[in-house]
């Protein structure tokens, strides 16, 4: 990898600055220690993050080292990342742990809280959408006295710095369904078929590549030649694409003969043709299930879901979860997985014991999938085909399970043991919802609390959101029709006779008011209940939740709007209960005035002691207005008193057996 050399004038430094200042995503301005340069940058928006690429220009010329504006350059975050994490996943080298080299100043920029995470991708270019670059490649054998340390972190530079635009990336990170292959429609006035045609086998590929077609339908190619077995989704029958893939994989082995790595035994490569037109790689260890790079690698990408401090057991699960992912992506280059099998039976069974037996259990699925995904497995396991389309299904659930340990923080310090309990500290509410939920009686509580208990810690069971949801939208249903029910009685109550005299010349009684305002309340929880009914049942899934649950605010806003329906109409009822209140107190009859006064205050008294309820957290005896006498109150049963399950014995210490004590006599007689 090179960059520009141009002539340090003290006029380019304001201009470097400026330029950095207006662009700050990624790191924008490179140039060599004694020289000055500019590169634009661009954004690869995948699912693993972004990618910071830079292209040399026809005069470069190598450079020992590069810095930005004078000082040193190694990487720099991605702006979604945390700059926090400075713990990165090691390389396989010799059965230790071996990380890319690189200088002492480089290692303390990364020890840095502002650098501490390397931009995926290693090197920069700037690319557009048809330009194909095709990568630099290192031949022939490193010289006796250049075998690299693998403990010399100042020596060796990663992988992506040697091979032009090629980054690490991850399975889970794998363009597969993102690629989108598209084709022009053809209008055929006719396509023959010889007579005694029988050969419809597909062409292979005229090269070392074995052709392969996944379960799904998309084809991958598989290549043995090598040291190494490769695999990729590139179409080796197209030629460009063939001698940029060939390109890539001479680069990639030249570095490995460079730098002498001495690799495990059972892996494989597996390399891409990604959407940015760079291209995307890792390895895969079969023996120790799990993939590794030639390169520091940014975990946090796939880690961020889990937010605590990472142990190298806790990553291995997510590492495990990506080698069955990949996996299932090439299922049928591996054995029938039989102690895997096993291993995922038992899992199976464990998480339907749970569920059975557990309000709250962390199971990933409900007991009717995970009885469904049981009976599947034994049916696969009962055919030892080992064929492609059965395996991925196993692949597919060792993937979902192992990622789930990982959510779970499975055999760590602080697991989650159930499906409600946060492992991180409550986050008090805001004072939004401290004003607003009094004003809609208290109904946000409620939603919160099912909400928070729905989304613990930014996660959110599929199953548990969609129960959720179902119980919500039945209840905003039933609130449209009371909501109707009240429309209907306020009419007719505007329609009296009495009510409607009762009004002063040009305005209008308080009665009448009351219930105009009752009115607008239930029309509105009827447009809202409807509007929300349809929202939720067509639109929303459970990547809504977890995005909402994010913040506090989110959580909360979503409350107070699930709650809108409810608090309506219960003021609806109430301004309609004073309107219908204030006509009767109006008729200046003193029975009906007494009457209503009563009931009016049984009813408030029944409606505040079934409200109480709701607070109760101690065992209920007696009446509140009673307890004060409990001890007074004769209990029902026998007082028994103290008492203990079997009389207490005499200590050894002061026993003395029958024995002894006859033959302490024998001997004074």
């Amino acid at each position: 990898m090179t960059y520009s050399n141009y002539p340090s004038t003290s006029i380019q430094a304001p201009f470097l600055l400026l330029r950095k200042l207006f662009k700050p995503v990624g790191p924008l301005l490179l140039r060599p220690e004694t020289t000055a340069s500019g590169a634009d940058c661009e954004q690869d928006k995948t699912m693993g993050g972004k990618e910071m690429v830079q292209s040399p220009r026809p005069d470069d010329e190598p450079s020992a080292s590069t810095t930005i504006l004078g000082a040193p350059f190694f990487s720099r975050s991605s702006p979604r990342r945390s700059s926090t994490l400075s713990t990165l996943l090691p390389l396989y080298v010799k059965g230790r742990p071996a990380l890319p080299d690189v200088s002492d100043s480089d290692r303390h920029s990364l020890s840095t809280p502002d650098n501490s995470s390397v931009t995926r991708g290693g090197h920069m270019r700037h690319e557009s959408g048809d330009t194909v670059v095709t990568p630099s490649t290192t031949t022939g054998e490193p010289l006796p006295e250049e075998k690299a340390d693998i403990h010399d972190h100042g020596r060796r530079r990663g992988l992506s710095d040697e091979v032009e635009d090629l980054v690490a990336v991850t399975s889970d990170e794998y363009q597969r369904y993102e690629r989108n292959q598209t084709t022009q429609k053809y209008h055929w006035d006719e396509y023959i078929i010889d007579p005694l045609e029988t050969d419809f086998t597909r062409p292979e590929p005229q090269n070392e590549w074995k052709l392969h077609v996944h379960p799904e339908g998309f084809i991958y190619f598989h290549n043995e030649s090598r040291e190494i077995p490769i695999l990729t989704d590139v179409y080796v029958f197209d030629g460009s694409a063939l001698e940029r893939l060939e390109g890539y994989i001479e680069g990639i082995f030249g570095y490995i003969r460079k730098t002498s790595i001495e690799l495990p035994t059972d892996i494989c490569l597996v390399l891409e043709s990604r959407n940015s037109r760079r291209y995307g790689y890792y390895f895969v260890d079969h023996t120790a299930q799990c993939l590794f790079w030639l390169d520091e690698f940014d975990a946090v990408d796939f880690l961020t879901p889990v937010r605590v401090e990472y142990t190298p057991s806790l990553v291995y699960h997510e590492m495990k979860a990506l080698y069955w992912l990949h996996n299932e992506y090439f299922s049928d280059m591996r054995p029938f997985p039989e102690a895997a099998v096993l291993e995922l039976k038992d899992t199976i069974l464990h998480a339907i014991g749970d569920s059975l037996t557990s309000p709250s259990s962390t199971a990933p699925y409900t007991i009717d999938t995970l009885t469904k995904m049981l009976e599947v497995v034994e049916k696969i396991e009962a055919l030892k085909s080992g064929s492609p389309k059965s395996v991925s299904i196993i692949y597919r659930f060792l993937h979902n399970f192992c990622h789930e340990k990982f959510l779970q923080l499975h055999g760590e310090r602080y697991a989650r043991l159930n499906a409600e309990q946060s492992i991180h500290p409550e986050r008090p509410k805001t004072i939004l919802m401290k004003l607003l939920s009094p004003l809609l009686l208290y109904g946000p509580e409620v939603h919160l609390r099912k909400l928070k208990e729905i989304s613990v810690d930014l996660l959110v069971k599929g199953h548990r959101w969609t129960s959720f949801l179902q119980e919500v939208t039945d209840e905003w249903k039933e609130f449209t029709l009371y909501a109707t029910v009240l429309l209907n009685a306020n009419v007719a109550f505007l329609a009296i006779q009495s009510v409607d005299g009762s009004a002063p010349p040009h305005s209008r009684s308080a009665m009448q008011r009351a219930s105009y305002f009752s009115i607008i309340t239930s029309i509105g929880t009827i447009i809202l209940g409807l509007l929300l009914v349809r929202q939720h049942n067509t639109t929303l899934n459970s990547s809504f939740l977890a995005n909402r649950s994010a913040s506090i605010l989110g959580l909360e806003t979503l409350a107070l709007m699930y709650s809108l329906p409810y608090a309506l109409l219960l003021w609806g009822f109430v301004s309609f209960l004073a309107a219908f209140s204030l006509m009767c107190f109006s008729s200046h009859d003193v029975l009906t005035i007494i009457m209503i006064t009563i009931s009016g205050a049984v009813l408030l008294s029944l409606l505040f002691w079934s409200i109480s309820v709701s607070f109760e957290k101690k065992p209920f005896w007696y009446p509140w207005l009673f307890r004060r006498f409990q001890s007074i109150i004769q209990t029902e049963g026998i007082r028994a008193g103290s008492g203990r399950l079997k009389p207490r014995t005499v200590p050894a210490s002061r026993m003395l057996s029958k024995s002894a004590t006859e033959s302490t006599i024998v001997e004074r007689s």
